[in-house]
């Protein structure tokens, strides 16, 4: 509610005031009685046609258990206030990020030390963590769909696509790397034009 603005302060307390009599089941008459004044009076407050006395704010303040600036509208204004206005997503869930990488990149370091002791001979036990890449971005997509930060949900996907395919390329060397990037195309095209179709959507 803007202070500078009388009419939405006015309207605002008028809406307050009706919602807090009908909270306490009280009628017009039943409060004009306790505040000796008529129900036209009452009636005209709720409409926004008159403003009460800071006396009888005071009064209704303490009839209905709430504080003055819950009555006249300013309590969610202040609570508002106080947040801060633009949150960072990462920043807001960095502890659960670092969490799934950790927990990703150390299953891969598990990998590459069990693919190193079974095998020895073998030299591609490094693609344990080129494998890790596509799976740690698409935790991390995940939980910005969780979190509904699909922003950063579409970001974090897209790098874990792409990562996929060059995994898919490195692992299966027998794959056509013309189809495996043709494939990762096809399914981002097909993410931006999903993500085209909500926001536009969302817009109307």
């Amino acid at each position: 509610m803007d202070r500078n603005n009388p009419e939405a302060w006015r309207a605002a307390l008028a809406q307050n005031l009706g919602k807090y009599r009908k909270a306490a089941n009280l009628t017009q008459s039943e409060l004009g009685e306790k505040l000796s004044y008529s129900d036209k009076s009452i009636s005209k407050w709720e409409r926004g046609e008159g403003v009460p006395d800071v006396s009888v704010l005071i009064r209704l303040s303490e009839l209905y258990g709430v504080s003055l600036d819950e009555l006249l509208g300013q309590a969610k204004q202040i609570e508002e206030a106080q947040e801060p206005k633009h949150k960072n997503p990462i920043v807001h869930h960095v502890a659960a990020i670092l969490t799934m990488c950790a927990i990703v990149l150390i299953a891969a370091l598990l990998a590459y030390v069990l693919v190193n002791l079974i095998a020895p001979q073998a030299e591609n036990g490094w693609l344990a963590f080129v494998v890790a890449l596509p799976v740690m971005f698409g935790a991390i997509g995940t939980a910005f769909i969780v979190w509904k930060s699909y922003a950063w949900a579409f970001g974090a996907l897209s790098i874990a696509l792409w990562t996929l395919c060059v995994s898919l390329q490195l692992l299966f060397s027998k794959l056509n790397p013309a189809l495996i990037y043709a494939s990762g195309g096809i399914l981002q095209l097909a993410a931006i034009l999903v993500c085209g179709f909500i926001l536009l959507h969302r817009s109307k």
